[in-house]
């Protein structure tokens, strides 16, 4: 199975005049041929380590967000695996499940099986500790023996940084990313963001997961959408991490321990922000009892599509939040 382009309007009118040049008796160089033949796609990956593969990859399976980021920069991967909902969810994007191989539909799944007899070229999935695979974790060695593998960046970098370094890798492979007006809607809730925190300067927020009786505090600068809000001006609270330095865990009755005057709960857990609701110890939470409480959408797909929409549902919680008296 060969990966497929999407090309736009542009590209598609594009590569129209390279077909009738080349039958007027125009040629190309192979090294500059749609599918890179006669060239080397060469990449260091988060764990530093350095992919070298004769050509373009051909046949590239990845985890599910980063697929999503591909998708929406020209790039259909051949297969994916990792969090597949049978419904619409933030996580996919505007990934159509339907026009690749599924090798697994939540974490901890991947079938090496179907996933080797696709003689694949190239598997990508993200990276938490910059040593391991995420999801593809349990069957690394497994599948680095079939084809070379990358490891992208989960934490650390702000979103625009990793935004550009999907476009950039969709590019490299192949792919010409069409994103001029998924990046000017982006830009516009950016505006509104900034406008927001020069508006209302000393408003707190605070994004936390939740699982059963525990609360997890994110450590803004870990988390991209968080590290370019504050880039931004928003301000959240310092908190404690653990040694992973993603999240500070607490049980449920230190929920208050940070003051926050919008608080954002992790939209992974569908009806975690419902649970908590029904909880009096969440009700008392000064920005719950103001009403001032939405959801939080992490690893979502690095695109300016993605982002475009998450960050103007964050100018519109930003807009309308008031700081609140301390409880």
């Amino acid at each position: 199975m060969n990966r497929r382009f999407r090309m736009g309007p542009l590209a598609a009118a594009a590569a129209l005049a390279v077909l009738t040049l080349t039958a007027c008796g125009g040629s190309t160089d192979a090294s500059d041929d749609a599918d890179g033949a006669g060239s080397a796609f060469v990449y260091e990956d988060a764990r530093g380590k350095t992919v070298e593969i004769d050509g373009t990859p051909e046949t590239i399976v990845a985890q599910a967000s980063a697929a999503a980021a591909l998708w929406d920069n020209g790039l259909e991967v051949d297969g994916v695996y990792g969090d597949l909902p049978d419904t619409e969810n933030y996580l996919i994007g505007n990934l159509d499940v339907s026009q690749t191989k599924v090798l697994g539909k939540a974490f901890g799944e991947f079938n090496v099986e179907e996933y080797a007899a696709m003689n694949p070229d190239l598997l990508i999935d993200m990276t938490f500790d910059k040593k391991t695979l995420w999801y593809a974790a349990e069957v690394e060695k497994q599948v680095e023996k079939l084809a070379p593998t990358i490891g992208m960046p989960l934490t650390g970098l702000s979103v625009t940084e990793q935004i550009e370094a999907f476009n950039k890798l969709a590019t490299d492979l192949g792919a010409k990313p069409e994103v001029d007006d998924a990046k000017a809607e982006f830009d516009d809730a950016v505006a509104r963001i900034k406008a927001a925190v020069k508006k209302n300067p000393d408003l707190t927020v605070l994004a936390v997961s939740s699982y059963g009786e525990e609360i997890y505090f994110a450590n803004a600068p870990e988390h991209p959408d968080l590290a370019y809000l504050a880039e931004l001006g928003v301000k959240f609270p310092k908190v404690t991490p653990d040694e992973q330095g993603i999240f500070e865990p607490v049980s449920l009755e230190n929920i208050g321990k940070y003051h926050a005057d919008l608080l954002l709960v992790d939209a992974r857990d569908t009806g975690g922000l419902a649970e908590l609701e029904k909880k009096d110890i969440f009700k008392r939470l000064p920005a719950v009892a103001g009403g001032q409480q939405d959801l939080w959408y992490p690893a979502a797909p690095y695109s300016y599509q993605a982002y475009a929409k998450i960050f103007s549902g964050y100018a519109d919680q930003l807009e309308a939040a008031q700081v609140l008296e301390q409880g």
